[in-house]
């Protein structure tokens, strides 16, 4: 049986001193302001937070992505400087395995999903018609063309339109799928091509996408790049030498990516990401963990709560509605949602007061590109909350939703300074915490770096990257060298260490 290093050490050792952190700890969140999600919204978030024992701020952010889904293919916002853009909201979530993540989306997306199924089915029956009358087209279209083959060129020109005319072929069904989890930007154009024209890139378990062929060394600018289109609002164009180009105009995509910390640690650390201006766009939440916490005295089912059935109704009622469209039925456009005179002042008052807070020294100089979208990200939140008030029949965001709004980003602001420090950490911090991790595993009490350049982490293999690594752990207290001549796996070395402590 392996001994317990990690207690033997650390317990040797914590007579004479405590090694540094390798990573500034987490301070405490602030309660998220449920309340300014609305009646609707915010109670369902607490009734969630009560049954499925999840985090409340969990729970929020799920109902948000979920609203924002369902409003965006029926409504813009027009900002107070005259720009439109879609209602469309991207939220990160970080929280632990086991924190309930599924369960909370089960719930919450139910409408959508129950409306997708019901869509699908329909969708088979129309697929199978279009495909008998495609291949009667085909069949019809052959016999023409052999009959006109031997008729002069002006003649079977004029047949051949006439024929075309008479014969238009058949046009496919849309397929009604709403939710992606992990696509690429070529499946993405293949599937907002063909399909619905609003969708969701919703999942519980964002590895899939920021560990994905997405996201990849070689993807990833492209990926982050596209996203950005969408959130914008911009056509969704590709240009292609093999199969073909286009221009998909009036497309809208929402999100929602929740993972663990470690995964979701890696994409808000990622230079690419921040400089890009993806982060910029997504409201991060980091709730801490219910797990152990989460006591029951009856057992309750999430969607029989009445919050649950009245957002269920809500949403649902959108899902159904036909949205507007343009030139086809998948070119959205979407009803226009100007600011009321209220509002409008509120929301200048509000880009005044935040251009202050970003100046160097200032509380929000440090996350400037996020404030710098802070008013947009508001009065989208806005529109979505008004559009969950007052349904289909909204026309304008008053200054109650846009206050709603502002308390809900200045929330995300708090949020994104709490987990700067957290999130975004040096490589030779993870490499560091890799290494004491893998010689705790072995039993090393001392080791050379030969040992772990050929039996190590593979990312350890790397000469420069295993020195910063030591010389962060020897630093902050972890590791101690050893003297010249230390006999290490029964060689005399010329460096070697030993473990004082493990991370």
């Amino acid at each position: 049986m392996k001994p317990d290093f990690v207690s033997i050490l650390n317990s040797a050792q914590s007579a004479t001193f405590e090694p540094e952190p390798l990573r500034a700890p987490l301070p405490k969140a602030e309660p998220y302001p449920v309340e300014s999600l609305g009646n609707v919204l915010g109670s369902a978030a607490q009734a969630l937070h009560e049954t499925v024992k999840a985090p409340l701020a969990l729970c929020c952010q799920s109902v948000l992505a979920a609203a924002s889904l369902a409003a965006q293919a029926h409504f813009d916002v027009m900002l107070p400087w005259g720009q439109k853009k879609p209602l469309s909201l991207f939220l990160l979530s970080v929280a632990e395995s086991g924190e309930r993540k599924s369960g909370i989306d089960d719930v919450v997306l139910g409408a959508a999903k129950a409306q997708e199924r019901l869509d699908m089915e329909g969708y088979q029956m129309e697929l199978e018609r279009y495909e008998a009358d495609l291949a009667r087209w085909k069949a019809e279209s052959d016999q023409q063309n052999k009959k006109s083959a031997g008729a002069k060129s002006q003649a079977a020109s004029d047949y051949e339109a006439e024929a075309t005319y008479s014969n238009p072929k058949p046009k496919a069904p849309v397929m009604p799928l709403r939710f992606v989890s992990e696509p690429t930007v070529e499946g993405l154009y293949k599937l907002l091509a063909a399909g619905q024209p609003s969708v969701g890139l919703f999942s519980d378990e964002a590895g899939l996408l920021i560990g994905g062929h997405a996201m990849n060394s070689d993807n990833a600018l492209k990926t982050m790049a596209r996203l950005c289109k969408f959130w914008d609002g911009a056509s969704f164009d590709r240009v292609r030498a093999g199969d073909g180009s286009g221009s998909l105009y009036g497309r809208r995509l929402a999100m929602h990516q929740q993972a663990q910390p470690d995964v979701m640690a890696k994409l808000l650390s990622d230079p690419m990401a921040n400089g890009q201006g993806f982060l910029a766009r997504c409201l991060v939440a980091w709730p801490e963990s219910t797990i152990g916490s989460r006591y029951v005295a009856n057992f309750e089912w999430a969607g029989e709560r009445q919050e649950l059935k009245r957002l269920f109704v809500v949403l649902i009622t959108l899902f159904q509605a036909e949205p507007r469209t343009a030139k086809s039925e998948q070119e959205l456009d979407p009803v226009e949602l100007p600011l009321d005179e209220d509002a409008k002042q509120m929301a200048m008052a509000a880009i005044n007061e935040f251009e202050t807070l970003m100046q160097s020294g200032n509380d929000l100089f440090e996350i400037r590109e996020r404030t710098a979208k802070a008013v947009e990200n508001a009065c989208r939140i806005a529109g979505v909350l008004a559009v969950i008030d007052d349904g289909m029949a909204t026309r304008a965001i008053s200054a109650k939703h846009l206050g709603q709004g502002l308390i809900l980003i200045q929330w995300y602001l708090k949020e994104a300074l709490r987990i700067r420090g957290a999130a975004v950490v040096p490589q030779s911090t993870t490499d560091a915490e890799s290494l004491s991790k893998w010689l705790n595993e072995r039993g090393y009490r001392a080791f050379r770096s030969r040992q772990v350049l050929t039996k190590g982490p593979s990312q350890l293999r790397n000469k420069k990257r295993l020195d910063d690594a030591i010389k962060e752990l020897v630093e902050n207290g972890y590791l101690s060298p050893n003297e010249p001549g230390t006999i290490i796996d029964g060689v005399s070395t010329k460096k070697s260490w030993s473990v004082r402590h493990v991370v």
